[in-house]
């Protein structure tokens, strides 16, 4: 059996990383705060990225979009 190899694209949405604690500037602090309250955790995201790795190998999974259900962009 040949080698297979596959690859995977993920694109995520609004996240939650801690990031917008790190931020110094208010208003950049603000706005990541509010795009938090209904971001996914990562946990959310390493979950659906383990998902579409475990997939049978006659089955590829080439895109992965990932986002909150209330983000609307």
């Amino acid at each position: 059996m040949p080698f297979l190899c596959c690859s995977l694209t993920v694109i995520p949405g609004v996240i939650n990383t801690g990031w917008a604690d790190k931020v110094s500037d208010p208003e950049g602090r603000k706005a990541d705060q509010e795009l938090n309250k209904f971001a996914i955790s990562s946990e959310d995201d390493a979950n659906a990225v383990i998902y579409a790795l475990n997939q049978p190998d006659n089955v590829t999974v080439n895109d992965l979009i990932i986002s909150p259900t209330l983000q609307n962009w």
